[in-house]
């Protein structure tokens, strides 16, 4: 895979995977910059740095790593599961790495997407932390490769929220600062109702946070919090449940699968099918008998 995530390496912007900066691809995905990379198993870098901050997580690999910034000399044991948090700006004057065949999964997090899903500015650049285990970003990092990799069938809502939950992960356990705790606001009944017949009314769009909470005048990420906090379900768990009951409703009708699949917004008739059997514990063609 060419890299579209920036690295700087003697004044000169290269990938991240060492070669000319590829230009960023036009693909379905709509979360934080992601890509995948083979584990370097053998090599040194000298004079590198990252200009936005980066997530790493190691997969496979086994081996030894060694990073020298300044004064600092980082000495690693790799395995996999293991994550690497480097901070905006993080120099690297040499790196030395030895480990058998794996993956690397990283997350750019660029300072531009990021205040589009988050208002919080200090997420843009966490503290340096390397071959830190936190199962929680891990498996998030997993749910962005596994969307990626399917297509990205589950659409923007659900890039969104996986973006969202991974900057407030790292908001939490890797800034600087301590967050103050205090209670979200609510939407109000006539906000909710608003959002609500919005999404029925555009259940067949690739439905965006962005556009659910331009109805509402609020930035995404005020909008994802507080109708987490009155409705107890994300904006893309909740448009989900909204398009299966609309399914159940057109399935007492002659349509086939697959129109009723575009209608209520699922890219393919078979990922139509997997969602609704995960909902229901049918798959639709078992409930349009049953009907």
């Amino acid at each position: 895979m060419a890299s579209h995530i920036p690295l700087v390496e003697d004044d000169h912007v290269i990938g991240l995977d060492g070669k000319a900066l590829a230009p960023m691809p036009v693909n379905a995905w709509s979360g934080l910059p992601f890509e995948i990379h083979p584990h370097m198993r053998k090599g040194e870098v000298e004079r590198r740095y990252n200009p936005h901050a980066l997530l790493l997580v190691h997969q496979r690999a086994h081996g030894r790593s060694r990073i020298r910034s300044g004064q600092t000399v980082f000495e690693v044991a790799l395995a996999p599961g293991q994550i690497d948090v480097f901070s905006s700006g993080f120099h690297m004057d040499h790196g030395w790495w030895d480990c058998t065949p794996g993956e690397v999964l990283a997350v750019e997090l660029d300072p531009e997407r990021v205040r589009s899903f988050s208002s919080d500015a200090a997420i843009v650049n966490p503290h340096t932390q390397l071959a830190v285990r936190d199962s929680v970003l891990e498996r998030l990092v997993g749910c962005v490769r596994a969307e990626v990799e399917s297509g990205c069938r589950s659409g923007r809502l659900f890039a969104e929220g996986l973006s969202m939950s991974l900057l407030s992960r790292l908001a939490a356990c890797y800034t600087q600062r301590a967050r103050p705790a205090h209670a979200t606001s609510k939407l109000s009944s006539q906000q909710v109702k608003l959002t609500i017949e919005f999404i029925d009314a555009h259940l067949g769009a690739d439905l965006a946070i962005g556009m659910l909470a331009e109805q509402l005048s609020m930035n995404a990420y005020t909008f994802a919090r507080r109708f987490k906090a009155t409705l107890d379900l994300t904006p893309h768990g909740f448009v989900l449940s909204r398009r299966i009951r609309r399914a159940e409703m057109l399935l007492a009708s002659d349509l086939p699968l697959s129109e009723i699949a575009l209608a209520v917004g699922f890219a393919s008739q078979s990922h139509f099918t997997e969602a609704f059997r995960r909902r229901t514990g049918r798959t639709p063609l078992q409930a349009r008998r049953q009907a």
